[in-house]
């Protein structure tokens, strides 16, 4: 097993996917939002799901669902992380937003 088909049930769980037809997309869309995710949070994935921490599980899977809504689209957005992996990677990145300190 790969971490994409580990990861593959959860992702079509998500996605509310009750068909198989499109299975072996949805496992090269796992593969390349692991991938981005692992970039963004400058982590070393594990091979399989059970030892990818929950939060990582979970940006991997959101990314995935997005990707898969937006195939064939025409847009001028170009398609980045999705917002819940933005955040979640940041954490693992150790980048803080802060607000502006108050001047007097």
């Amino acid at each position: 097993m790969t971490l994409a088909t580990d990861l593959l049930a959860s992702a079509k769980l998500h996605a509310r996917i009750d068909y198989d037809d499109d299975d072996s997309v949805l496992e090269l869309m796992l593969s390349a939002a692991a991938a981005d995710v692992a970039a963004a949070a400058e982590y070393t994935l594990p091979e399989t799901g059970p030892e990818l921490p929950d939060d990582l599980r979970f940006a991997i899977i959101d990314q995935t669902v997005m990707l898969f809504d937006a195939r064939g689209q025409d847009t001028d957005r170009p398609v980045g992380l999705s917002l819940a992996a933005s955040r979640i990677t940041a954490r693992y990145r150790g980048v803080r937003a802060s607000k502006p300190e108050a001047t007097e």
